[in-house]
């Protein structure tokens, strides 16, 4: 029997050793790469309509809402979102308060619905047909002529949730057709460009599909006149009788796909969104979001609007994200991903 030769053998270990060293130093770097190069290639912007930022009774805006959001999650925001009537679009502080929040650094998202009024008058014709047909062209050349004098691009989130039953400016409460609203749409925006008012971000947000809800297909206005598109959608948990405690996922799915089909190059927004604790995890639910199921279900989702209010006094939910520690840490902790940015 030929003897073992003991320095070969432990050379032949040193060297498998090393081999094996050497393959795990490559793989640990690959993995690495792959890791930073997903987090510093996509971009999702991050927004808050909080409590307190606007107070649509005194028309007035208290930054420091926002502000000691920021402060709680542990990140600045991108976007700055508020509500508002569209009869304010002609008045000059609509224009302070655009330009108040740019010059805090976030760009301003402003939500607002159409209605009839004296620019605007009903004439026996439903509101977006009426709107279509120019009736209320003296009034949106106004808003056009108003709203460039904002210093910088801002989302406009016209109609949003047009889709539902549920509000006065939806289709269904209108009366209008789907082919109306577009018109409506196209007629408001081809005005505004006219005037010059091209920092406005165009935001088509309907609410996410439902049984009840009008497809998306059938209302979208179009590519040239859509900058961004959005999706309204939350969970509701069991606080309703017709509602169950549903993920991210199975909330955004279908109306997601959907966008792909028909506007698969405009960039795609969470327009709105929250969750309860009422039935679920509330932080588990938030961590699944930001850490699975955006990254890895929906890669083309490229900003984030949360909607940070207690309702519980109207609709009976409290969507805050500080409504428990153990909430806002999970929450902090989830949109601490570089991925998630803080500025455009």
């Amino acid at each position: 029997m030929p003897k073992t030769n003991p320095l070969a053998t432990r050379l032949r270990l040193i060297v498998f050793v090393l081999a094996s060293l050497l393959i795990l130093i490559l793989i640990a770097i690959f993995l690495v790469s792959r890791l930073s190069t997903s987090d510093n290639t996509r971009s999702v912007y991050i927004g808050f309509w909080t409590q307190g930022f606007w107070n649509s009774q005194t028309q007035t805006l208290n930054p420091s809402a926002l502000i000691n959001t920021e402060q709680e999650i542990g990140k600045n925001v991108a976007i700055a979102h508020y509500y508002d009537g569209w009869t304010a679009l002609s008045e000059p502080s609509t224009v302070q308060n655009l330009n108040e929040i740019i010059s805090h650094g976030w760009q301003p998202m402003l939500s607002t619905n159409p209605y009839f009024f004296s620019g605007c008058l009903s004439d026996g014709t439903t509101l977006y047909k009426t709107i279509a047909e120019g009736k209320c062209d003296t009034f949106l050349d106004a808003v056009g002529e108003n709203l460039k004098q904002v210093h910088g691009k801002f989302f406009l989130r016209f109609a949003w949730e047009m889709n539902v039953n549920s509000i006065n400016w939806s289709i269904q409460q209108t009366g209008d057709s789907p082919e109306d609203f577009i018109a409506a749409w196209q007629r408001f925006h081809t005005i505004l460009q006219q005037e010059g008012a091209t920092n406005v971000e165009w935001v088509f947000s309907p609410q996410i599909e439902t049984q009840t809800t009008i497809p998306i297909t059938s209302l979208y206005p179009g590519n040239t006149y859509v900058n961004w598109n959005g999706l309204d959608g939350y969970n509701w948990g069991r606080t309703k009788s017709w509602s169950g405690w549903e993920s991210f996922n199975t909330i955004f799915a279908k109306s997601y796909k959907d966008f792909m089909k028909i506007a698969p190059h405009i960039p795609l927004m969470v327009g709105e969104t929250s969750t309860t604790d009422i039935g679920g995890d509330q932080a588990a639910w938030y961590t699944n979001m930001l850490t699975e199921a955006i990254p890895s279900e929906f890669p083309n989702i490229s900003a984030i609007v949360f909607f940070n209010e207690n309702k519980t006094a109207v609709e009976g939910v409290n969507w805050r994200i500080d409504k428990t520690p153990a909430m806002l840490s999970a929450f902090k902790t989830a949109i601490s991903n570089p991925m998630y940015k803080s500025h455009f």
